[in-house]
């Protein structure tokens, strides 16, 4: 199998014009990402093309907007699949570093091309296989790719990013952590293992590859973590069917892991956000529902994650996913989606700390939502 997914990026078209990613033309999409620069100009990063996932015509998206998340731009940059390589781009993440640097964040896996047109679905050691179009997405190693705009702030028609690099295995999902420190923890999960798989760095250019503890049951691991006031880190991961999170910890600075147990945080089996707010409080936003993709809530925790003495509910229509956030000037800014495949909304919503607390929903905007009918047969 040819390894071109870690050695070849695929395309970052900047201001892209062809009309095969205008926004009518999406027959789905989702796993949405938001940063927020200093100056407040909102990033927000997707996951569409094709009819599913995964798909050879899968790209991802990043858009801006500069009136606070009310309206976005056209897409800034697409990254696509590449047929020609045997790669497949997807799930974009967004960080905004220290620096006020951008960091566009995707994920790179490698496939083959057979002969069968047929969509199948199969397990090969435990792990889907899917094959769909001509193509055998059967790879779980994943690259972790980048490419960072150094001035965001800029006019928004002349952003300029650095050449693509590869920066280590695993798939990110989730932003970086800095730790007291001063290392960054990166959650570049690894499919194919029975443990946590995580990556510590300096300077986010030359990283150390971390086993942490072993895993409760997940094919995605979707890894993210805080740094608790007496320096302990604690991780929460995505799990299967048990209907709460897992969690394992960390008191050596994210070297050394205990292995997976169950919290007492409610969770489907779908991705999460946790981080510290710049006041000190714990930030969660997740499905408060043990198996059903629903009730996207946001919580605060004022005693480091034990209890969530706030809790707001933001949406609680069905196939509600993926949250991601970011802060900017005292407001938290989130994102998630919804019905990927029916109403495909990329929804965002800004919100305050006091908001959560004093239960004042706020307005959720819808982002992008293609005006035209899925065409396409059943979601893959």
């Amino acid at each position: 199998m040819l390894d071109n997914a870690k050695n070849i990026p695929c395309d970052f078209l900047i201001y892209p014009t062809d009309e095969k990613y205008a926004e009518e033309t999406r027959q789905f999409q989702g796993c949405p990402t938001i940063a927020v620069t200093r100056k407040g100009r909102v990033f927000l990063g997707w996951y569409s093309g094709g009819g599913g996932e995964p798909q050879m015509d899968n790209y991802n998206i990043l858009a801006a907007s500069d009136d606070g998340g009310k309206t976005f731009s056209k897409p800034i940059a697409i990254i696509p699949s590449s047929k020609e390589n045997l790669v497949h781009a997807l799930d974009i993440q967004l960080w905004i570093n220290d620096k006020n640097e951008l960091y566009v964040f995707w994920v790179q896996n490698n496939v083959e091309k057979i002969d069968s047109m047929e969509e199948k679905v199969f397990f090969e050691h435990g792990f889907p296989r899917v094959n769909y179009g001509g193509y055998n997405f059967m790879d779980r190693r994943h690259t972790m790719w980048c490419a960072i705009c150094k001035n965001p702030d800029a006019d928004i028609k002349s952003l300029e990013f650095t050449k693509p690099e590869c920066l280590d295995d695993g798939f990110l999902r989730c932003k970086p952590l800095k730790l007291s420190s001063g290392k960054y923890l990166f959650f570049n999960y690894d499919q194919t293992t029975d443990n946590y798989m995580m990556s510590l760095t300096e300077d986010c250019k030359s990283f150390t590859r971390i086993t942490g503890g072993k895993k409760l049951l997940t094919n995605h691991d979707e890894t993210t973590a805080y740094e608790m006031q007496d320096g302990t880190i604690r991780l929460l991961a995505r799990a299967d069917r048990i209907g709460v999170l897992a969690e394992s910890f960390s008191r050596d600075g994210g070297l050394t892991w205990t292995d997976g147990e169950k919290s007492d945080i409610v969770s489907t089996s779908s991705r999460f956000f946790v981080s510290r707010t710049p006041t000190g409080r714990v930030l969660l936003i997740h499905n408060n529902h043990p198996s059903e993709r629903t009730n996207m809530t946001v919580c605060l925790s004022e005693d480091d994650g034990k209890t969530w003495k706030h809790s707001l509910l933001l949406d609680n229509r069905e196939q509600l996913s993926y949250p991601d956030a970011d802060f900017c000037d005292g407001k938290i800014y989130l994102t998630y989606d919804r019905e990927r495949h029916g109403a495909r909304e990329i929804i965002v919503a800004s919100l305050t700390e006091d908001d959560i607390i004093n239960g004042n929903a706020p307005t959720l905007v819808v982002a992008s939502k293609p005006s035209v009918p899925r065409t396409w047969g059943n979601p893959s």
